[in-house]
């Protein structure tokens, strides 16, 4: 979620109203979902067999559970706490060194590698490529917690954080943004990294609309995809259904989520605004200053600069969920059932039963992208790096 400075009254609110939870250690524990037979990882062991062996925090019932932290018991307060934190001062966590790279349309993407060069020389490591969620990007608290965790010891790996057009301060070079299924960049991204590091193994990590996007690639690329595994933290799956949810008449959508949200959208096209009016795409810019709702920028922009209808027919045609029993690699996915962006009846659960290449981690608090048990770290970058580094264990380059 994009920080603003609703979200600090926002806070308080919620803060108000939150009703603290019993949290039970049964309560708390990590569900795994998948297969009866998970797919094999190395010719040998198994997807599951990987995860019980050697990712405790998916699987060691003595620590597979994430309890919430007693200062932020509720789901809002989870998910308002980055934000929170970010009005009082960016956190600065980790150093980056931004590389630039073009589309095949001269769109640019903003690669920001993380340690700096100077500091990690290029090697074969492997490397974990983050996406960040709506109108995000490298500067985001949970994409930093991530990268700290994954590129301190004992993983040392390299990450890269792809920073979609137009953000995180990268210039705008097309008359068009970027979508939750614009999968075509991030698979430029992809095949950039694999040719600057060849023999280095690939992770993806995806968080909520990145989640989506990463998601639906590794659909898309079945057997040929250059990722040897994929993690989906808090992904929606159903574009419509998390947008429904969204707008439905509650206090904490109407004075906290949508108008969080919406603003973060609204800047990043501000910011732009000028070379997209420039663009051959004609739009209701009266209507655009009314939008009050994440569906109407859909409508209004999102479908019109990319030959949608509408904003239906975008999150239809980009809603990961239909592109999952095509993945063929292991794919992780953590989710909350509190998730107040991504509720939990929206899960393909049906889909994670039947196609052994995907397991999923579902924990009953978190909140979306919160997972705080304390107040300077997530949970959810311990399951990341251990599953990570077990896949990079068991498969070949």
């Amino acid at each position: 979620m994009a920080p603003n400075s609703l979200l600090a009254t926002g806070i308080v609110v919620a803060g108000a109203m939150a009703v603290l939870r019993k949290r039970t250690v049964d309560g708390s524990d990590v569900r795994l979902l998948h297969a009866p037979k998970t797919a094999q990882v190395d010719g040998e062991l198994t997807l599951l067999d990987i995860v019980q062996a050697e990712c405790p925090s998916l699987a060691d019932p003595a620590v597979a559970r994430f309890v919430p932290s007693m200062a932020l018991p509720s789901a809002d307060l989870q998910t308002c706490f980055n934000a929170m934190r970010e009005q009082f001062g960016k956190p600065s966590l980790v150093k980056y060194e931004r590389e630039l790279i073009s589309t095949e349309d001269s769109g640019t993407i903003g690669l920001d590698w993380s340690p700096p060069f100077a500091q990690m020389p290029e090697d074969d490591r492997p490397i974990v490529l983050l996406s960040h969620g709506l109108s995000g990007g490298s500067q985001e608290t949970y994409v930093q917690s991530t990268a700290k965790h994954l590129t301190s010891a004992p993983y040392s790996f390299r990450v890269v954080v792809v920073n979609f057009r137009g953000c995180a301060g990268v210039k705008l070079t097309t008359p068009v943004l970027y979508n939750g299924g614009l999968t075509s960049d991030y698979g430029i991204a992809v095949d950039h990294v694999r040719r600057r590091f060849p023999h280095s193994k690939l992770v993806g990590v995806g968080f909520s609309l990145g989640a989506n996007m990463l998601t639906k690639y590794v659909g898309e690329q079945g057997e040929r995809c250059a990722l040897h595994a994929a993690v989906s933290v808090c992904n929606p799956y159903d574009l419509a259904a998390s947008s429904d949810a969204l707008e439905a008449p509650t206090f904490r959508n109407t004075r906290i989520y949508t108008p969080a949200m919406l603003l973060g959208l609204m800047n990043l096209f501000r910011r732009h605004r000028k070379v997209i009016e420039a663009g051959p795409v004609e739009l209701d810019v009266q209507a655009i200053d009314k939008i009050s709702r994440i569906r109407e920028f859909d409508d209004l922009i999102t479908a019109k600069l990319f030959g949608y209808r509408d904003s239906a027919d975008y999150y239809h045609q980009n809603s990961c969920a239909q592109f999952m029993p095509k993945i063929r690699v292991p794919f992780l996915a953590i989710s909350a059932m509190d998730d107040p962006v991504c509720p939990e009846d929206i899960i393909p659960r049906e889909t994670f039963a039947t196609n052994p290449h995907l397991m999923l981690a579902l924990t009953q608090y978190g909140g979306h992208l919160g997972y705080h048990e304390d107040l300077a770290s997530s949970w959810f970058v311990r399951p990341i790096a251990e599953f990570s580094a077990a896949i990079f264990r068991h498969t070949l380059a």
